[in-house]
């Protein structure tokens, strides 16, 4: 099963929040300097893209199971 992550411009998103860099990533764990990597086109990792949709996008996340699980 494939799930495809957000495509997010994080720099564009935190403006339309209103919020400085430093707010923006801390709600997900990740520091101001690394976010600023981010915003200047460093690949951010699946992790911090799922983050990002779930924190600021609202989307939904499905619970790893078993039976969702396929090996």
């Amino acid at each position: 099963m494939s799930t495809k992550l957000p495509a997010v411009d994080p720099r564009q998103l935190r403006r339309q929040l209103g919020m400085n860099q430093s707010e923006f990533w801390q709600r997900i764990d990740v520091t101001q300097s690394g976010g600023s990597r981010y915003e200047s086109g460093r690949p951010m990792p699946k992790p911090v893209r799922r983050l990002l949709g779930v924190v600021y996008l609202k989307e939904t996340v499905t619970p790893f199971t078993p039976e969702t699980h396929n090996t």
